[in-house]
């Protein structure tokens, strides 16, 4: 449906808002308010009505309500205080005054002269009809070709969920009637078949949620038997199998069967092959280790490792079945961090490159056609693209407004499910002498990674609210905000690290290291090999440290920032987090002793001791003077943990959604998630 809405022609079903200088593309919750305030124009209608209406009564904040009205007075470029569009009601809720009218297609949406004219004036048009069909046949003919040659993006989706969480992982069922999918609410993972017909749904529960991990179901051919993963934290990881049957009174899941048990710690993937007794599943070796690929025999109980690319990072965790051979698709990073797509033939164990990406992506999936591989477009994705098996022709199949995640087939042989995620990630100071808090980054999308500059009344932040990822600069009000670079590409930092002196910020990627300039904004990469690069620190305003793997395990290396050379320090440490102050500086040896200070005294405090030093790729552990403080992970949570000095036990102060934090002598930098969640999103191909 269409309509107009003053000056602006909005599409629902193309999800666009169209004026005479531009036409924006609109995310999912803007198009859904926008059209419920026109069907309910010049009456006001409260935060309740629209939650009920719009969001369909999930539980959701009236900061989120306000957040989505926000966005969509910015499309319209609408003023609070003197709205033509949309007018606030204190305590009441919103009016939408524009004028608004549906648009009907055909004549009957002419205005009046142009009805006239063509009443009037039939034979001018009758003869200009003739003049014009051999151009419009030409032009016809020229834009069907360019179409065959280059697809469409298709611009329309519908959601699948609308569930209160996290909703991921689709599965649809061999017969197109159920939907399987994984749903993260009030910190527990939930387990969900759905009835496409009429929404009823039916959980596959193992014992308490607080406590399990669980993957969305594997379907064998007929739909008659599920497989999935059921796992606790470091405790236990098992894979089961149920039969699934429809009944008169909705469909019957029968007791689960023990198939596999996977080594504690490991939290991977199952699915059926084309053959039902065969079935292909990830495993790793406990925690922080790299996923592996093996294949199991129903009949015989035989389990062997497949043949598959080398193991770096998380491994060999993300495979895709070929929609009608025995083959997998692998996506696999290399040692460089690049992430490579393999063929793999089950019945052959014959192993193919077929292309490599240098960019923050995913979780490749053959196409319906199995020709061409399916991604996410680069960070932050709000594309889905293909490519040729060469990692050529790149196509858009669909193009949104809001982040996506994994792909998936849909059982139509056209369509492609995934989830959009809806992250809004704000930044925090908190104070340690007031015990305030203070909102310094929140925008309707993420802000993340702030970080202390040179002095404390200064940060750094990562910022989307331009579109991609640039770094902002406030300060611990969060006033005099200003965006300091100006990227525009898909670049996605995982620390930032301001210089001693203030004239440099590091920025750490999958495997490069970025110096951006502070006062101008241009940034250059350092000339390091690509690799997992982890620890990131600045030794003085000249050199860097970081380390990288080796044959020795996690080995120091040092880098002059003007000279470029490298140093490497295979004696001893393995991470040092330097700091302005000498007393301040932790390093970690190859037998994991923490020592303090530029003299290196080792650190005997037990409590300390057991903290874990890193946190993937970053520090976990920083000190500030007598403060110490860390994070730890409980319930989906990070505990934000504060030691005021080494002779008193550490305490909670406050949790955190993210595993970035920053400490300065006076407060803390921490994050936190307003309202997220994800629905998971199915394509309407033409």
């Amino acid at each position: 449906m269409r309509w107009r809405i003053n000056d602006f022609i909005f599409c629902e079903k193309q999800q666009t808002l169209s004026s005479k200088q531009d036409t924006q593309q609109l995310e999912p919750m803007v198009v859904e308010l926008l059209a419920y305030f026109c069907r309910n124009t010049n009456q006001i209608i409260s935060r309740a009505q629209l939650i009920e209406a719009v969001w369909q009564g999930r539980m959701i904040t009236d900061n989120a309500v306000n957040k989505v009205v926000t966005k969509l007075r910015k499309s319209f470029d609408d003023d609070a205080q003197k709205p033509r569009f949309i007018a606030t009601f204190p305590k009441k809720g919103y009016k939408f005054i524009a004028h608004v009218s549906q648009i009907i297609d055909g004549s009957s949406n002419l205005d009046e002269n142009q009805r006239n004219f063509i009443s009037k004036k039939p034979n001018i048009a009758f003869y200009l009809s003739l003049l014009l069909i051999p151009l419009i046949v030409i032009i016809g003919a020229v834009m069907s070709w360019q179409l065959i040659k280059t697809p469409q993006t298709m611009t329309h989706v519908k959601a699948l969920t609308r569930d209160p969480g996290r909703e991921s992982r689709p599965q649809i069922s061999p017969n197109g009637k159920y939907l399987a999918y994984v749903e993260v609410r009030d910190k527990k993972m939930h387990q969900w078949i759905k009835s496409l017909a009429d929404e009823t749904v039916i959980e596959i529960n193992h014992g308490d949620a607080q406590s399990v991990w669980v993957d969305s179901v594997s379907w064998n051919s007929d739909g008659s038997q599920i497989v999935y993963l059921v796992a606790t934290h470091n405790k236990s990881c098992q894979y089961f199998m149920r039969s699934f049957d429809e009944v008169p009174t909705g469909i019957s899941i029968g007791q689960p069967k023990l198939i596999h048990n996977c080594p504690a710690g490991s939290y991977g993937k199952i699915a059926f092959t084309h053959d039902d007794n065969r079935l292909i599943y990830t495993e790793s070796d406990g925690p922080n280790t790299p996923f592996s690929l093996f294949e199991m025999n129903l009949t015989t109980g035989s389990k062997r490792r497949l043949n598959q690319p080398e193991l770096f990072l998380g491994g060999n965790s993300q495979f895709d079945l070929h929609p009608t051979k025995n083959k997998l698709l692998i996506s696999s990073p290399d040692k460089q961090q690049w992430e490579g797509f393999y063929s793999l033939d089950l019945d052959t164990d014959n192993l193919i490159l077929l292309f490599k990406q240098d960019a923050f992506i995913c979780c490749g999936i053959w196409d319906h056609t199995g020709k061409r591989v399916v991604l996410m477009g680069e960070h932050p994705a709000y594309q889905l693209v293909s490519y040729n098996l060469q990692g050529h022709d790149r196509r858009i199949i669909y193009t949104g407004s809001e982040q996506l995640r994994v792909p998936e087939r849909h059982i139509n042989g056209k369509d492609y499910m995934f989830s959009v995620v809806h992250v809004n990630q704000d930044s925090h100071y908190f104070d340690f002498n007031s015990n305030d808090q203070t909102v310094i980054a929140n925008t309707s999308v993420d802000d993340r990674m702030a970080s202390f500059a040179h002095h404390d009344s200064q940060v750094t932040y990562i910022g989307l609210s331009s579109g991609n990822e640039e770094i902002w600069l406030t300060d611990i009000e969060g006033n005099k905000r200003k965006k300091l670079t100006s990227f525009n590409d898909s670049r996605h930092y995982i620390e930032l690290l301001w210089s001693y002196n203030g004239d440099y910020l590091l920025g750490l990627t999958l495997n490069e290291i970025h110096l951006i300039n502070s006062k101008t904004g241009q940034s250059q990469v350092l000339k390091i090999p690509q690799v997992e690069i982890r620890g990131v620190s600045w030794k003085n305003n000249n050199i860097i440290s970081y380390s990288v793997m080796t044959v020795n395990g996690w080995t120091l290396n040092y880098y002059d920032i003007h000279s470029h050379k490298v140093v490497s320090n295979n004696e001893k440490w393995t991470f040092i987090r330097y700091a302005e102050n000498p007393d301040d500086i932790l390093s970690l040896d190859k037998n994991g002793n923490l020592f303090l200070g530029s003299n290196q005294t080792k650190v005997l405090d037990t409590e300390l001791l057991d903290v874990a030093f890193m946190n993937g790729r970053t520090f976990n552990l920083k000190k500030q003077g007598s403060k110490w403080a860390w994070q730890i992970r409980v319930d989906g949570k990070y505990q934000l943990m504060l030691k005021e000095n080494q002779s008193i036990l550490a305490k909670s102060i406050l949790d955190s959604d993210s595993f970035h934090f920053d400490l300065s002598v006076n407060g803390l930098l921490f994050h936190t998630n307003d309202n997220m969640n994800a629905d998971i999103y199915q394509t309407l191909s033409q």
